[in-house]
Protein backbone atom coordinates (compact mmCIF):
# COMPACT_ATOMS: atom_id res chain seq x y z
CA UNK A 1 0.00 0.00 0.00
CA UNK A 2 3.18 2.40 0.75
CA UNK A 3 4.79 1.03 -2.20
CA UNK A 4 1.90 2.53 -4.54
CA UNK A 5 1.32 5.33 -2.82
CA UNK A 6 4.83 6.43 -3.12
CA UNK A 7 4.56 6.01 -7.05
CA UNK A 8 1.64 7.89 -6.91
CA UNK A 9 2.98 10.98 -5.12
CA UNK A 10 6.05 10.95 -7.69
CA UNK A 11 4.41 10.46 -10.70
CA UNK A 12 2.27 13.65 -9.18
CA UNK A 13 5.44 15.68 -8.77
CA UNK A 14 7.03 15.04 -11.87
CA UNK A 15 3.81 15.94 -13.74
CA UNK A 16 3.64 19.46 -11.80
CA UNK A 17 7.24 20.17 -12.28
CA UNK A 18 6.61 19.54 -15.89
CA UNK A 19 3.59 21.56 -16.53
CA UNK A 20 5.52 24.41 -14.31
CA UNK A 21 8.38 24.39 -16.67
CA UNK A 22 5.58 24.21 -19.71
CA UNK A 23 4.20 27.13 -18.16
CA UNK A 24 7.10 29.13 -17.69
CA UNK A 25 8.06 28.76 -21.16
CA UNK A 26 4.97 29.63 -22.62
CA UNK A 27 4.79 33.15 -19.97
CA UNK A 28 8.28 33.60 -21.82
CA UNK A 29 6.93 33.27 -25.08
CA UNK A 30 4.04 35.71 -24.63
CA UNK A 31 6.27 38.11 -22.86
CA UNK A 32 8.50 38.00 -26.28
CA UNK A 33 5.87 38.28 -28.68
CA UNK A 34 4.00 41.03 -27.53
CA UNK A 35 7.10 43.48 -27.02
CA UNK A 36 8.70 42.18 -30.40
CA UNK A 37 11.77 42.23 -28.75
CA UNK A 38 13.94 39.52 -30.25
CA UNK A 39 16.44 41.57 -31.66
CA UNK A 40 17.75 42.73 -28.69
CA UNK A 41 18.80 40.84 -25.54
CA UNK A 42 16.49 39.91 -22.84
CA UNK A 43 14.55 41.73 -20.28
CA UNK A 44 13.84 39.74 -17.24
CA UNK A 45 14.94 36.15 -16.52
CA UNK A 46 12.22 34.16 -17.58
CA UNK A 47 12.65 35.09 -20.99
CA UNK A 48 16.62 34.91 -21.05
CA UNK A 49 15.65 31.39 -19.63
CA UNK A 50 13.32 30.75 -22.32
CA UNK A 51 15.03 31.69 -24.63
CA UNK A 52 17.92 28.94 -23.44
CA UNK A 53 16.10 26.89 -23.21
CA UNK A 54 14.59 26.86 -26.80
CA UNK A 55 17.70 27.63 -28.40
CA UNK A 56 17.10 31.22 -29.51
CA UNK A 57 19.95 33.57 -30.11
CA UNK A 58 20.12 37.36 -31.39
CA UNK A 59 22.46 38.14 -34.70
CA UNK A 60 23.90 41.45 -34.30
CA UNK A 61 25.08 43.26 -36.99
CA UNK A 62 27.53 46.55 -37.32
CA UNK A 63 27.50 48.65 -39.89
CA UNK A 64 30.90 48.38 -40.27
CA UNK A 65 31.49 44.67 -41.02
CA UNK A 66 32.21 44.27 -44.67
CA UNK A 67 32.61 40.53 -45.87
CA UNK A 68 35.78 39.59 -46.82
CA UNK A 69 36.32 40.19 -50.26
CA UNK A 70 37.69 36.34 -50.83
CA UNK A 71 34.46 34.84 -49.29
CA UNK A 72 32.59 36.01 -52.43
CA UNK A 73 32.00 34.36 -55.99
CA UNK A 74 31.29 35.42 -59.15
Amino acid sequence: MTTGFLVMALALFLAGSAAGVFVTLLIGIHAEERRMSLTGTARTPTTAATRRCLGVTVRTQTPNETPDRHSLTR
